[in-house]
């Protein structure tokens, strides 16, 4: 998707005259934004898989004996 930094918005690929923002004229660079629901998706899920890892831990402390 084309992101302008002067706008500091994403300009769609079909509203681009000569790879320009139709707004200020500045050029376009085309940059890939990791939308914020992913980012939260991972940090709930590693939480997860770290809460899931102690429990694991703690039932082997408790049932197996060496």
């Amino acid at each position: 998707m084309p992101w302008c930094e002067t706008c500091a918005i994403f300009r769609e690929p079909e509203a681009l005259e000569e790879g320009k923002c139709p707004g200020c004229q500045a050029d376009l660079a085309i940059k890939a934004k990791t939308p914020w629901h992913f980012k939260v998706l991972l940090v709930g899920t590693v939480i997860y898989l770290l809460y899931r890892l102690g429990q694991g831990i703690d039932w082997l402390v408790r049932h197996v004996h060496f």
